[in-house]
């Protein structure tokens, strides 16, 4: 036996509490009858007509009544069943920028560091849709297909970072592509389910490339969501050694600092283009709650199913003690029964 519902056991730990007050609150009863009656051997006069013996059977239904609505509460279940589940839902593509002006700190801590964050926040968001992560720099990764496995995105997500794409350079397009791929090999023709991508970066795009793919987006309907990461006053790229110490800054050529801006352009216009919406990010993810709500507006199509355990519900046995002992202690008077010749004055002698 389990119960779904094991913290609720606890309130039968009120019980004794309920017991200790209720034999206080008898002990006080009867003082004061007695300051009342005046002397001990009075007391009877009052109490003469009530059974003891029922009263304290009356307490025990009540404490038993009270004892099985919390084990009823507590849900009990035995006995295990197999229901087919089906799963509905909608494929989504998370892309994220790795590229080296994603350490830039323009976007505490940093943009690559919100970026992440943010997914993680739109991944509690997305119960149901199967989800894949897509990592771009000079070229585009795969790190995992489409699933509705979340929390195996979450452990590939923590080890993403400036490095996980070893080409440098911002391949953009490609990055698209590959998300474009995905859905494709994931969708086993099934025209209902609703296909996005969600593309969090700072906009810069060193491959080109984009106007063919954002073609193919266009036609396939995938709606694309994009988030810049960072301002548009820009920033420098910090460069830090394998511990995170800073060592400087990414200098050109001529020897001067690298200030990475966001471009926003470049974002709106892939969103434009695909029919999906430009967001700016911010500390507070307001726009993941708002991308949230656009991606629930997809159609569900069906994702699978899937034979789940389920265990049977067995509230109704203490449900029904609780309920019999209610209305045993309702009904159930605390008065003495008295004899018919008790109840005669006593007559006397010729």
């Amino acid at each position: 036996m389990r119960f779904a519902a094991p913290e609720l056991l606890w309130l039968l730990l009120a019980l004794p509490l309920l017991a200790l007050v209720g034999w206080w609150a008898h002990s006080a009863r009867d003082r004061a009858l007695r300051r009342f009656a005046g002397a001990r051997e009075y007391v009877s006069r009052f109490t003469g007509q009530v059974s003891r013996n029922r009263r304290a059977i009356k307490q025990l239904l009540l404490y038993l009544a009270l004892a099985t609505l919390s084990v009823t509460l507590a849900r009990p279940q035995w006995g295990t069943r197999l229901e087919p589940i089906t799963r509905h839902g909608s494929d989504i593509i998370l892309i994220l920028d790795t590229s080296l002006s994603m350490a830039s700190e323009d976007l505490a801590p940093s943009r690559l560091a919100q970026a992440k964050h943010a997914i993680g926040s739109l991944l509690d968001l997305l119960a149901g849709d199967r989800v894949a992560l897509v990592t771009f720099a000079g070229e585009a990764n795969a790190n995992c297909p489409l699933t509705v496995d979340h929390g195996a995105v979450r452990l590939l997500l923590e080890s993403v970072d400036v490095n996980t794409v070893s080409l440098p350079g911002t391949a953009l397009g490609q990055a698209l592509r590959t998300a474009l791929g995905l859905l494709r090999s994931g969708e086993r023709e099934v025209e209902d389910r609703g296909k996005a991508i969600v593309l969090l970066s700072d906009g810069e795009d060193h491959e080109g490339e984009l106007e063919p793919v954002l073609d193919e987006l266009a036609r396939s309907r995938v709606l694309v969501y994009t988030v810049g990461c960072g301002s548009t006053r820009g920033a420098p790229i910090p460069l830090k050694d394998a511990s995170g110490i800073l060592t400087g800054y990414k200098k050109n050529r001529s020897g001067q600092v690298v200030t990475t801006r966001l471009s926003e352009e470049a974002l709106e216009d892939i969103a434009l283009k695909t029919g999906g919406r430009y967001y700016r990010a911010t500390s507070s993810e307001i726009e993941v709650e708002e991308i949230a709500r656009a991606l629930s507006s997809l159609s569900r199509g069906e994702l699978g199913s899937e034979l789940r355990t389920r265990y049977e519900e067995r509230f109704q046995f203490p449900l029904a003690i609780a309920w019999l002992a209610l209305i045993s202690e309702t009904f159930l008077g605390d008065r003495r029964r008295v004899r018919d010749e008790d109840e005669q004055p006593e007559r006397g002698g010729a």
